[in-house]
């Protein structure tokens, strides 16, 4: 799903204590959410409320690495987890490092590779 279409919930490893049954988990839903998935965590961040459609294209994809680091860094949620959840934003497998795992290319690998080969002889 795009960046703007998603909701990113998790709630925090200390936390336990107030949302035991999500502590340290950490999902991606739809923004319209239909399951209610997000009302079982306590963190929240995404297309709902942040207004990601005011930012430019640059701002967005900003956005969502710093919350990456956010919720790694200061909320505890383990690395491969939040890298595994945020696998359902599109705009996070196209801006990975292409041999990262998940990692999804606006062109084919062949027509990446040939355009790097045709940059170099120029």
């Amino acid at each position: 799903m795009k960046q703007i279409e998603a909701i990113i919930v998790w709630t925090p490893a200390r936390w336990a204590g107030l949302k035991p049954e999500t502590a340290g988990q950490i999902a991606v839903v739809p923004a319209t959410d239909n399951a209610s998935v997000s009302k079982h965590y306590v963190m929240r961040a995404g297309a709902d409320p942040s207004g990601l459609a005011t930012l430019s294209e640059e701002g967005r994809i900003a956005r969502l690495f710093i919350d990456f680091q956010t919720i790694v860094t200061r909320d505890g949620i383990d690395p491969q987890a939040a890298h595994r959840a945020f696998l359902a934003i599109e705009e996070y497998r196209l801006h990975l490092a292409p041999d990262t795992e998940g990692a999804q290319f606006r062109d084919s690998p062949e027509e990446a590779s040939s355009v790097g080969i045709e940059r170099q002889r120029a």
